[in-house]
Protein backbone atom coordinates (compact mmCIF):
# COMPACT_ATOMS: atom_id res chain seq x y z
CA UNK A 1 0.00 0.00 0.00
CA UNK A 2 1.99 2.97 -1.38
CA UNK A 3 1.34 6.29 0.24
CA UNK A 4 3.25 7.99 -2.98
CA UNK A 5 5.03 7.38 -5.79
CA UNK A 6 8.14 8.92 -7.53
CA UNK A 7 8.03 9.23 -11.03
CA UNK A 8 11.65 10.10 -12.33
CA UNK A 9 11.57 11.58 -15.57
CA UNK A 10 14.13 13.33 -18.25
CA UNK A 11 13.33 16.87 -19.42
CA UNK A 12 12.48 20.04 -18.41
CA UNK A 13 9.96 21.76 -15.37
CA UNK A 14 8.06 22.63 -18.62
CA UNK A 15 7.56 19.28 -20.47
CA UNK A 16 6.73 17.59 -16.89
CA UNK A 17 4.08 19.64 -16.27
CA UNK A 18 2.53 19.60 -19.74
CA UNK A 19 3.20 15.91 -20.35
CA UNK A 20 1.76 15.69 -16.76
CA UNK A 21 -1.26 17.32 -17.26
CA UNK A 22 -2.09 15.79 -21.00
CA UNK A 23 -2.15 12.35 -18.81
CA UNK A 24 -3.93 13.46 -16.00
CA UNK A 25 -6.44 14.53 -18.46
CA UNK A 26 -6.66 11.96 -21.14
CA UNK A 27 -7.38 9.70 -18.04
CA UNK A 28 -10.55 11.81 -17.11
CA UNK A 29 -8.72 13.84 -14.38
CA UNK A 30 -9.61 17.59 -13.32
CA UNK A 31 -6.16 19.25 -12.70
CA UNK A 32 -6.22 22.43 -9.97
CA UNK A 33 -3.04 23.90 -10.06
CA UNK A 34 -1.66 25.28 -6.05
CA UNK A 35 1.68 26.83 -8.31
CA UNK A 36 3.98 25.85 -10.97
CA UNK A 37 5.11 22.83 -9.86
CA UNK A 38 2.51 21.65 -7.53
CA UNK A 39 -1.23 20.51 -7.59
CA UNK A 40 -4.26 18.14 -7.65
CA UNK A 41 -5.87 15.50 -9.62
CA UNK A 42 -8.91 14.98 -9.03
CA UNK A 43 -12.24 12.16 -10.63
CA UNK A 44 -15.83 11.98 -10.00
CA UNK A 45 -17.82 12.67 -7.42
CA UNK A 46 -16.91 13.22 -3.62
CA UNK A 47 -20.55 13.67 -2.82
CA UNK A 48 -21.63 10.08 -4.48
CA UNK A 49 -18.61 8.64 -2.82
CA UNK A 50 -20.18 9.70 0.66
CA UNK A 51 -23.68 8.56 -0.42
CA UNK A 52 -22.69 5.49 -1.90
CA UNK A 53 -19.31 4.75 -0.28
CA UNK A 54 -16.94 2.19 -2.08
CA UNK A 55 -19.87 1.76 -5.50
CA UNK A 56 -19.41 4.91 -6.37
CA UNK A 57 -15.81 6.60 -7.87
CA UNK A 58 -13.99 9.61 -6.24
CA UNK A 59 -10.60 9.67 -6.76
CA UNK A 60 -7.89 11.96 -5.84
CA UNK A 61 -3.76 12.82 -5.70
CA UNK A 62 -1.58 15.73 -5.21
CA UNK A 63 1.34 15.71 -7.21
CA UNK A 64 4.46 18.09 -6.99
CA UNK A 65 7.44 18.12 -9.70
CA UNK A 66 10.93 18.31 -8.03
CA UNK A 67 13.52 19.69 -10.62
CA UNK A 68 16.54 17.26 -10.93
CA UNK A 69 20.26 17.20 -13.10
CA UNK A 70 18.40 15.06 -15.21
CA UNK A 71 14.82 16.22 -15.68
CA UNK A 72 12.48 16.08 -12.24
CA UNK A 73 10.68 13.58 -10.24
CA UNK A 74 6.98 13.72 -10.47
CA UNK A 75 5.34 12.86 -7.16
CA UNK A 76 1.89 11.19 -6.84
CA UNK A 77 0.66 11.38 -3.58
CA UNK A 78 -2.31 9.06 -2.25
CA UNK A 79 -5.21 11.42 -0.50
CA UNK A 80 -7.33 9.12 1.81
CA UNK A 81 -7.52 5.89 2.48
CA UNK A 82 -10.70 5.06 1.05
CA UNK A 83 -12.17 4.26 4.62
CA UNK A 84 -15.34 5.42 4.47
CA UNK A 85 -15.91 2.58 2.13
CA UNK A 86 -15.17 0.12 4.40
CA UNK A 87 -12.31 -2.88 3.29
CA UNK A 88 -13.88 -2.62 -0.35
CA UNK A 89 -12.82 1.13 -0.58
CA UNK A 90 -9.89 0.88 0.77
CA UNK A 91 -8.89 -1.82 -1.54
CA UNK A 92 -10.43 0.08 -4.28
CA UNK A 93 -8.46 3.61 -3.52
CA UNK A 94 -4.79 1.32 -3.12
CA UNK A 95 -5.77 0.00 -6.68
CA UNK A 96 -6.94 3.28 -8.55
CA UNK A 97 -3.30 4.72 -7.00
CA UNK A 98 -0.98 1.79 -8.20
CA UNK A 99 -3.31 1.82 -11.85
CA UNK A 100 -2.63 5.69 -12.29
CA UNK A 101 1.24 5.39 -11.07
CA UNK A 102 1.34 2.82 -13.68
CA UNK A 103 -0.68 4.88 -16.03
CA UNK A 104 1.61 7.84 -15.95
CA UNK A 105 4.27 6.25 -15.97
CA UNK A 106 3.77 4.34 -19.45
CA UNK A 107 2.74 7.66 -20.77
CA UNK A 108 5.97 9.12 -19.76
CA UNK A 109 8.12 5.68 -21.25
CA UNK A 110 5.48 6.04 -24.50
CA UNK A 111 7.56 9.68 -24.29
CA UNK A 112 11.00 8.02 -24.15
CA UNK A 113 11.47 9.92 -20.75
CA UNK A 114 10.74 8.00 -17.89
CA UNK A 115 14.08 6.62 -15.92
CA UNK A 116 12.37 5.11 -13.38
CA UNK A 117 9.06 4.59 -10.68
CA UNK A 118 10.15 4.38 -6.68
CA UNK A 119 6.52 3.12 -5.03
CA UNK A 120 6.45 4.05 -1.29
Amino acid sequence: MAKYADIAVKGSVENIQNLALQAFTSNGFTIQWDGPTKGKAEKGSKGANILLGAMAQHHTVTFEIYPATEGGTLRLIKVGSGAAGGLLGMRKVNKQFDQLTDTLSTWFKQQGLLLNVKKE
